[in-house]
């Protein structure tokens, strides 16, 4: 029997500005610790992000289980990624964050070929290149 492990895939990060970041406890609970901007992508399904704060837990943990939620106005599609976050830096709360599963809700828009369209697009930007034509006197 072949074991096939679901391919992990953050190429679809790049479509989101932030994302919240949430912790989970020794409960179980999962504890909102806010959002997330600039997160950057490393090797080996390996994100790294800067926080503006920590929330106290019971135990200062330096491995803890946490999630990723990227979202952003407007668009069809949001992700979850779940997985396990440490500090880089704890004085600059620097966390690295490896993605071990992650959730698709919906897909990407892709908006389908219109000829006309086309058309459209081509007239319009040639005609903005004659009239700065010109205007410059080029």
């Amino acid at each position: 029997m072949i074991n096939n492990l679901p391919e992990i895939n953050l190429d679809k990060i790049a479509y989101f500005d932030n994302a919240v970041f949430y912790c989970i406890d020794a409960s179980s609970n999962r504890i909102p610790v806010g959002i997330i901007n600039g997160v950057t992508l490393m090797k080996e399904n390996i994100m790294e992000f800067s926080l503006t704060h920590f929330p106290v837990l019971e135990q200062s943990w330096n491995v803890f289980a946490g999630e990723l939620h990227f979202y952003k106005k407007g668009l069809s599609f949001n992700m979850n990624v779940h997985g396990t976050a440490w500090f880089v830096n704890k004085d600059d709360l620097k966390v690295q964050f490896r993605a071990l599963h992650i959730e698709n809700f919906g897909q990407p828009e892709i908006k389908p070929y219109s000829f006309q369209e086309s058309l459209v697009d081509f007239f319009s930007n040639t005609s903005l290149f004659f009239k700065k034509m010109l205007v410059t006197g080029f």
